[in-house]
């Protein structure tokens, strides 16, 4: 194992699915899959426990749902990067998931190759999000050159309405429906893009926060 491997922990529930993410992970000696957690609330204990770099989070888990998980890590661990791996792909998951503080959203049906560029990416700071989700995300968001980050306009994707975002945010969001980020990634070395990406990260990230506070203020009302 590298000394520089990427500590990993594996939140997965079906066994079957976990064994097979732990076999692949085994095959890049960059990753070192350290631990697992089968429910929500094991894997807060252990992310608190062992400390990894690098959480790889399911939602639809027993006792705490992988959103809730990924929202109490972050709260104690925000430098740990969670990157959720998960089979459900509405609309309500992804914007659910990055809105409690993942680094990345990926599909399950992930190659195992891609997989390891992703977790070198995320671990690195950037934030990843399959291009089928960053179209999602597109198709609820209205470009307004004038919007404010502060303000907190209307938002309800479950009523199709429309979410404000600034230019640059959608720049970053349409980097990533593209699918790029991975294409001439080394893995063992640095995107070429390296500083661009990370930019365009502290941008997502100022998206997804405004996304979460809407989200609570509508909980709430």
């Amino acid at each position: 194992m590298s000394k520089a491997a990427i500590k990993i922990l594996l939140v997965e529930d079906n066994e079957i699915v976990r064994v097979g993410q732990v076999l692949t992970l085994q095959q890049f000696s960059s990753l070192d899959c350290c631990d697992f957690a089968a429910d929500g609330f094991t894997a807060v204990r252990k992310a608190q426990e062992i400390k990894p770099q690098v959480v790889l989070m399911d939602i639809g888990l027993p006792v705490m749902d992988g959103v809730e998980a990924t929202a109490l890590i972050k709260a104690v661990q925000p430098e740990c990067r969670i990157l959720i791996i998960t089979s459900h792909t509405s609309d309500g998951a992804i914007f659910d998931a990055l809105a409690a503080g993942a680094d990345g959203f990926c599909h399950k049906n992930v190659d195992g190759e891609q997989l390891a560029k992703v977790i070198h990416l995320v671990a690195s700071g950037v934030v990843w999000l399959d291009p089928r989700a960053a179209v999602s995300m597109l198709r609820h968001c209205l470009v307004d050159s004038q919007f404010a980050e502060e303000q907190t306009s209307g938002f309800d994707f479950c009523a199709n309405e429309k979410f404000s975002i600034t230019p640059l945010e959608h720049e970053a969001l349409s980097y990533q429906s593209l699918g790029q980020a991975c294409s001439n990634y080394i893995v063992n070395g640095q995107h070429p893009l390296q500083e661009q990406m990370l930019d365009q990260s502290k941008v997502l990230r100022r998206l997804f926060l405004r996304i979460g506070k809407r989200s609570k203020s509508i909980c709430d009302s």
